[in-house]
């Protein structure tokens, strides 16, 4: 019996992860198909439909492991279903089910068959995404091309690492908003408040120890925030998180102004540093993150942070420290340079939140 035109033909959806040896993904076929693959009648109606399936679930999840074939080095990895049946959640008649593969090594091309029900439905089309370390493979299987073979680029860890915490270190040097909120962090760094007076700090071993803890509350704090980002577990508006960025700047300034946490930088940082998390969570969405590596592109990209910052530390304090003693040092380097990054703040604020341009150049 020609069963080629049986029924209407739908389409069928392929979604595999390589990473090393294993591949996981999952399939997603039309419920009329599954019926159909299965000798039931795909005529019956969605309520009726799902019933049949649910009750034939063991006898698809056996059919389906048959119609996809996954080899790597011309040996076959086995497949398993790893779900039950469920609906789309996006509400069409569709079922998807998880699978996953374990190959006998490292994945460097992969084979995939794919006689679904090509041989009951030659109009069937059966789209697929392989997605690697590097790239997306797509395309469609029909019933005169039901193969593929795909070359797979592994990660390398080491290079991803390296990668990312480059990122990181460059993000921090081109963020302006990010640097010029620890530079001001710094500003007061080489003196102490006495007698409603700043006074030169006289020990250089525990000035430098005063910057290495604000520029690590820093990061310890944008790094909760930027994990919660990524894991999409927060999610804030961005022109509320870049408004809060320059107000973060336009605290800390005023601070150096009219202190109010005079020898606890290190908190203004670590508040702060949360809303800056936000933001660094942007810059790191559009760099793209590994599927496989989420954590490791995380930490990577904060070490880079980290170095950043502590190498604008490295070459920032021992210069304050140098001019902490001169007599125009408060009033030119803290007083002038907090006033101009106050006013520089302020616009910021001013442009983020009402979406306006108000210099070009800042």
């Amino acid at each position: 019996v020609d069963r080629a035109h049986a029924h209407e033909s739908d389409y069928s959806y392929l979604r595999l992860d390589v990473d090393a040896r294993q591949v996981r993904g999952e399939l997603e076929i039309h419920a009329r198909d599954a019926l159909f693959l299965l000798g039931a009648d795909p005529a019956l109606a969605e309520a009726d439909a799902w019933r049949a399936l649910r009750s034939l679930e063991p006898q698809l999840r056996e059919r389906l492991a048959r119609g996809v074939e996954i080899r790597s080095a011309s040996q076959p990895c086995p497949l398993s279903l790893t779900s039950g049946l469920r609906a789309d959640p996006g509400g069409r008649d569709y079922a998807l089910l998880r699978l996953e593969a374990e190959c006998a090594a490292a994945v460097e091309t992969l084979e995939v068959r794919y006689p679904l029900i090509f041989e009951l439905d030659i109009e069937h089309r059966g789209f697929f995404a392989i997605r690697d370390a590097r790239q997306t493979h797509v395309g469609v299987f029909t019933a005169s091309e039901p193969s593929l073979r795909v070359a797979i680029a592994q990660a390398d860890r080491w290079q991803q690492f390296a990668d990312y915490a480059r990122e990181g270190v460059a993000h921090i040097a081109a963020g302006f908003d990010h640097l010029l909120f620890l530079i001001t962090l710094l500003l007061p760094v080489v003196l102490t408040r006495s007698n409603g007076r700043w006074q030169p700090r006289a020990r250089a071993g525990a000035v430098m120890r005063r910057a290495v803890a604000i520029a690590t509350a820093f990061t310890l704090a944008h790094s909760i925030t930027l994990a919660l980002a990524v894991f999409e577990l927060v999610r804030l508006p961005a022109r509320l998180v870049e408004s809060s960025i320059a107000f973060s700047v336009l605290v800390a300034a005023w601070n150096n102004l009219r202190p109010l946490l005079r020898e606890h930088g290190w908190w203004l940082a670590f508040g702060f540093g949360l809303v800056h998390g936000l933001g660094f969570a942007g810059a790191l969405a559009q760099l793209g993150l590994p599927p496989h590596a989420k954590g490791l592109a995380l930490f990577a990209f904060n070490v880079g942070v980290e170095a950043g910052q502590l190498a604008i530390v490295a070459a920032i304090v021992p210069l304050l420290y140098a001019l902490r003693a001169r007599a125009w040092y408060e009033r030119a380097v803290l007083g002038v340079g907090s006033w101009l990054i106050a006013w520089i703040a302020a616009i910021w604020l001013l442009e983020r939140a009402l979406a306006v341009e108000l210099i070009t150049w800042l």
